[in-house]
C-alpha cells in the first residue's frame, strides 16, 4: 500500500471546501482515493446522524470539543476500537472483546507492528473521507464547523498517518490515542523508547516494560511489569513516601479479576521520588522486548498509567475543593 501525500491531500481539501456544500455524498465517497477496508466498529456511524435537531447537536458538539475530545472524534473518524482492550484483541484474533482465552492468547504472542502501522495508514484514509462527508452533510443544512476545530481535526489526521515511520512512533501515537488526557502532538508529554531484552532477563521474564510517571501531587512513580512463568503478571511499584499506594493495588486488582489472571505485587518508597510541584504531568514508557512488544502487557501498562493518572487528579480535585472551602467559595 503506497503511502499519502498529506500535504497535498490537506490542500486540496481546503480548496475544495467551498463546493462540498452541493457536493453528492456517493459520487465524493466513489471519487476518493483507493483504500483498503479499514477496521470496523460501527464507531463512525454516530457522526452521521439521521435527523437535522441530531446534526445540529452534534456540530455543536464539535465546535466545543476539547483535546480529549477530539481525540475521541479522531478515533470515531478512523473507525478505531473504542477501548485499548479492543484493538489489541482485533489485531491479535480479530475479535472484539478480549476473553479469558483471548488473555492467554496476548501473553504469549507479539505485537505485529507492521500490521499496527498499516492499520493506521489505512484508517487514517478513511477519516479523511468520514470528515468529508460529515462536512458535506453538515453544509447541505446549512451548518457548519468552526475552521479551528476543522483545522485540529484534520491536523490530528494527518498526524497520524504520518506516525508510522517507526515502529516506535507507530506504537507512541497509538497508545496516546488511548490515553486522550495526554496531548497526541506533544513530544514532551510522552516519551517512549524500544529496545531488545538485555541478557539473563527478570525474574526469569521473557519480556518487560517498565513505566516512568511524573505526577502533579506525589512526584515520580515507576512500575516495572514481568511476564511470569505461571502465565502471570509481577508489578514492580516504586513511588515517594505520599503516593497512596493501596488505592494503586486495589484499582490494579480490579483489572486482575476482570481479566482472570493472577497480578503479583511489589512495593517499595524511595525518598527521591518525593514530590516537586509541576506545571503538568509527564509519562515516559521504556519498554524492553523481544522480539516484539507483548500486547497484554502493553495493555497493563496502558491500565497503569490510566490508574496513577486517576489518583493524582483526584488529589488535585481534593486540593481545588480544600483550597475553595478556605476561600469560602462555591465547592
Amino acid at each position: 500500500m503506497s503511502n499519502i501525500n498529506w500535504g497535498q491531500f490537506l490542500n486540496n481539501f481546503a480548496n475544495n471546501m467551498a463546493r462540498i456544500s452541493n457536493a453528492n455524498l456517493q459520487n465524493l465517497t466513489a471519487t476518493a482515493e483507493t483504500f483498503e477496508p479499514p477496521v470496523q466498529n460501527n464507531t463512525a456511524s454516530s457522526l452521521f446522524p439521521n435527523t437535522t435537531a441530531q446534526l445540529s447537536q452534534t456540530a455543536s458538539e464539535l465546535a466545543n470539543m476539547n483535546a480529549q475530545q477530539s481525540v475521541n472524534m479522531l478515533k470515531d473518524l478512523m473507525n478505531m476500537p473504542k477501548n485499548f482492550d479492543q484493538l489489541l484483541s482485533q489485531l491479535a484474533t480479530n475479535n472484539k472483546t478480549v476473553s479469558q482465552e483471548t488473555v492467554l492468547l496476548l501473553l504469549t504472542s507479539s505485537l505485529d507492528m507492521s500490521k499496527l502501522s498499516s492499520m493506521l495508514q489505512t484508517n487514517s484514509k478513511q477519516a479523511m473521507t468520514n470528515l468529508y462527508q460529515m462536512l458535506a452533510q453538515y453544509n447541505q443544512l446549512g451548518l457548519s464547523l468552526k475552521d479551528e476545530q476543522v483545522g485540529q481535526l484534520t491536523k490530528l489526521i494527518s498526524f497520524t498517518a504520518a506516525s508510522t515511520s517507526s515502529d516506535v512512533q507507530t506504537l507512541k501515537t497509538t497508545m496516546l490515542m488511548y490515553l486522550p488526557w495526554l496531548p497526541l502532538t506533544d513530544p514532551e508529554a510522552f516519551k517512549l523508547e524500544m529496545a531488545k531484552k538485555s541478557d539473563g532477563g527478570t525474574d526469569g521474564s521473557d519480556d518487560s516494560i517498565s513505566v516512568l510517571m511524573q505526577t502533579e501531587n506525589y512526584g515520580n512513580a515507576k512500575c516495572d511489569v514481568f511476564k511470569t512463568s505461571e502465565d502471570g503478571i509481577k508489578i514492580i511499584f516504586t513511588s515517594s513516601e505520599l503516593f497512596p499506594q493501596k488505592d494503586f493495588q486495589l484499582l490494579m486488582k480490579e483489572e486482575g479479576i476482570k481479566y482472570n489472571i493472577n497480578i503479583n505485587f511489589e512495593f517499595s518508597k524511595k525518598a527521591a521520588f518525593n514530590p516537586d510541584k509541576v506545571e503538568k504531568s509527564q509519562t515516559q514508557v521504556f519498554l524492553n522486548t523481544s522480539p516484539g512488544v507483548n500486547p497484554f502487557l502493553l495493555l497493563i501498562s496502558n491500565t497503569i498509567i490510566k490508574n496513577v493518572h486517576s489518583i493524582d487528579i483526584k488529589q488535585s480535585l481534593r486540593e481545588i475543593r480544600k483550597e475553595n472551602i478556605e476561600n469560602k467559595k462555591p465547592v
